[in-house]
């Protein structure tokens, strides 16, 4: 029983995490430019504009990516699952696969999150960052 139960909670739960995480954000937008809730980086924190543009947008994209990490994860834990044989090292697969998809998500998420808004706020960027 715990055999399958190791299956099922596998890799694909982190794309899951970032569905959620994103729905969260899409559908809970923080109202005002804050740093405790939100997408927080200096460009999405110049203006009120900035802030609602860059939080839309990540949670998209986090939403997107989680998404194909599910897919991603769920191949990657079925070929663990039934042709590797030896529980440890499925185990050590998943593990690298849980944390370098949660480090990759988090890092496009953002570097596509601040290149939409450099291109969408020319200007307000460009005036900010000097």
């Amino acid at each position: 029983m715990n055999y399958y139960l190791n299956f099922l909670l596998g890799t694909q739960l982190i794309g899951v995490l970032f569905i959620v995480i994103g729905a969260l954000q899409r559908f809970l937008p923080p109202k005002k430019i804050n740093r405790w809730y939100g997408y927080r980086t200096p460009a999405a924190r110049i203006d009120q504009e900035t802030w609602d543009a860059g939080n839309r947008y990540s949670a998209i994209y986090m939403m997107r990516l989680g998404l194909l990490y599910y897919i991603i994860g769920t191949i990657i834990n079925a070929i663990a699952f039934f042709y590797v044989a030896d529980y440890d090292k499925q185990n050590m697969i998943k593990y690298f696969v849980l944390f370098a998809g949660a480090i990759g998500i988090g890092v496009l998420s953002t570097m596509a999150t601040e290149k939409y808004l450099a291109i969408k706020f020319k200007n307000k960027v460009k005036k900010r960052r000097k």
